[in-house]
């Protein structure tokens, strides 16, 4: 089956038109970098973008506005699983005002982490960042989950949370499998 020599040509004229028609005046340089536009703060209303190269991260700290991240009521006592703080760390960096926790409880599952979770963020409101691992020191020392609550936009920051915070309610629970 062999085409008419008219539908080639027209096919051609067609291709030939086109490609004329995207090339302009100024071609494509693969060496020039492009116009970009700057990355919008998310989660940090006020905040004032800093263009200077030598900015640390300090400063970006010290100017986010003192907004409060999730709630701080406290959970029911009745409804908060038993659990005992077995080390607290000042872990200060950058500005932030954060604490390491170490909490002993025989609890396992996520819903008693977020339980707990909550019951201490209310406790440390005065901090930006908690972090905690949970442990059993009943049957066995074992790792039984962690939290990362945080309490202001520098807490979200100091945590890694660059884009803003996993979750609204001020903290993101793991419990270990």
């Amino acid at each position: 089956m062999s085409r008419p020599p008219a539908s080639i040509a027209a096919f051609v004229f067609v291709a030939a038109f086109l490609c004329a028609g995207c090339a302009g005046d100024e071609g494509i340089s693969a060496v020039r970098t492009p116009e970009l536009k700057e990355v919008p703060a998310i989660m940090e209303p006020g905040r004032q973008s800093s263009k200077a190269s030598g900015s640390s991260i300090r400063e970006d700290i010290s100017a986010m506005p003192d907004l409060k991240v999730g709630s701080f009521e406290r959970p029911d006592p009745a409804q908060v699983p038993e659990y005992e703080i077995l080390d607290r760390t000042p872990s200060d960096r950058d500005g932030a005002h954060a604490v390491r926790l170490l909490v002993d409880s025989r609890s396992r599952t996520q819903k008693d982490f977020e339980i707990i979770a909550r019951d201490l963020k209310a406790r440390f409101a005065g901090y930006d960042a908690i972090s905690v691992e949970f442990t059993d020191t009943h049957d066995v020392l074992a790792y039984t989950g962690a939290a990362l609550i945080y309490n202001t936009p520098a807490g979200v920051y100091y945590m890694g949370f660059v884009y803003g915070p996993p979750s609204p309610k001020g903290y993101y629970v793991r419990a270990a499998e």
